[in-house]
């Protein structure tokens, strides 16, 4: 169990703000990035292959940053390190669309490892900060707040033709935003030890079942929005209906986060982190059943978008419930570790399962990986009963 220190009502809130800030402009400008430059390099007449490649980049960035975080933080200082992320992640961005695309591969390697960094201590100093009894809650939030930046971030690159360098400074501006908060905040900075691969491999032993939450819920989140549309098209459906169902997902995503969040706050956490599992599973097997009733199918998307979430929500929450200090680093880093390669496997698999058996496979796909996580969670609540007695 986390033994947190006894903080100050003012630092809670400064922290918890600074937080907050660089999550949104993170994830403001991610959500700028990742249609942006997909398109632009189609524009320019370069293959899927090399598209397909570019947008590799940015995903093996997230995987090689997160386990560094930790050791690199130790070295330099949280808040040093926080600057050189802020920095870097905002110069990257600027610099995309005044350079040739094959330095877009470098360039979005940089982008998002910084955009990584802030977000793993973003993750460490909500749990840090969070006091035991409003964990969910507030851990919650920053879901919404990541949330609502992935959303903003398309509706900004809406505005401006392709090729506008305006959305990129607009989303450096965004980064940025969040500097001023975390050097106010610099006294209740999450504290950080270098963590050896062993200590990363024993956290991730001891709290197997909520790290493996943030794979799980990649690996179901980015099936579903790369491929909910694609289904409903098959189906039979106009494509900008389809791409209604992802609003619906979305929102589902925001308005069911505290809620969940609170759950967790007030009953079992493991017990809720297996039941949105379980739920999403029974959602999945339902969507392919729904294609003919477009009101349903947004309902069961809106639900699966909310029940999704929670399986990242309340795993970060029993993170921060578990571990603290160093090895709250550790966790932290190991969880956003799990999210980077369920996020690199998912639309893959995904596709893979609509190819082979038809397009109630996504529905599929995600109803089994989550039902299997759901009994192996079930199972490891059980074994901690029992050792417990």
């Amino acid at each position: 169990m986390s033994e947190a220190r006894d903080y100050t009502t003012r630092e809670r809130v400064l922290g918890l703000l600074a937080a907050y800030t660089c999550v949104g402009g993170t994830t403001v400008a991610l959500g700028l990035s990742l249609p942006l430059l997909p398109l632009a390099i189609e524009a320019a007449g370069h293959s899927r292959f090399f598209n397909g490649l570019n947008a590799a980049t940015g995903a093996v960035a997230l995987l090689v940053t997160s386990p560094l975080v930790p050791w690199v933080s130790a070295r330099m200082g949280t808040i040093r390190l926080l600057v050189v992320c802020f920095l870097l992640a905002s110069v990257s961005l600027v610099a995309l669309p005044y350079t040739p695309i094959w330095a877009w591969f470098p360039l979005r390697f940089s982008l998002n490892a910084a955009l990584q960094g802030l977000f793993v201590i973003s993750e460490i100093w909500i749990n840090t900060l969070a006091p035991e009894k409003a964990r969910g809650r507030l851990v919650g939030i920053y879901g919404i707040v990541a949330t609502a930046g992935f959303a903003l971030g398309p509706v900004v690159a809406a505005q401006f033709p392709l090729g506008s360098p305006v959305p990129f400074l607009a989303g450096a501006g965004a980064i940025l935003a969040g500097l001023a908060p975390v050097l106010a905040a610099r006294q209740v900075a999450p504290p950080m030890e270098q963590i050896s691969a062993s200590g990363l491999l024993a956290v991730a032993g001891i709290a197997l079942i909520p790290i493996m939450g943030a794979a799980v819920h990649a690996l179901g989140e980015t099936a579903a929005t790369s491929f909910l549309p694609v289904f409903a098209v098959r189906e039979g459906w106009l494509a900008s209906d389809a791409l209604l169902l992802i609003t619906a997902f979305g929102v589902g995503n925001v308005v069911l986060q505290v809620p969940i969040g609170w759950l967790s706050d007030v009953w079992s956490r493991r017990a809720v982190l297996t039941g949105c599992a379980a739920l999403s599973a029974v959602v999945g097997l339902l969507i392919p059943l729904a294609s003919g009733d477009p009101v349903l199918l947004t309902a069961l998307a809106f639900l699966w978008g909310g029940f999704l979430i929670g399986i990242y929500t309340v795993g970060l929450t029993l993170v921060g419930q578990i571990f603290a200090g160093p090895r709250l680093a550790a966790a932290s880093a190991a969880f956003a570790f799990a999210y980077a390669a369920g996020s690199i496997l998912g639309p893959g698999t995904a596709g893979l399962a609509m190819d082979i058996v038809g397009g109630g496979g996504l529905g599929w796909f995600v109803a089994v990986v989550c039902g299997l996580y759901a009994i192996a969670g079930a199972i490891a609540a059980k074994r901690l009963t029992s050792k417990a007695r």
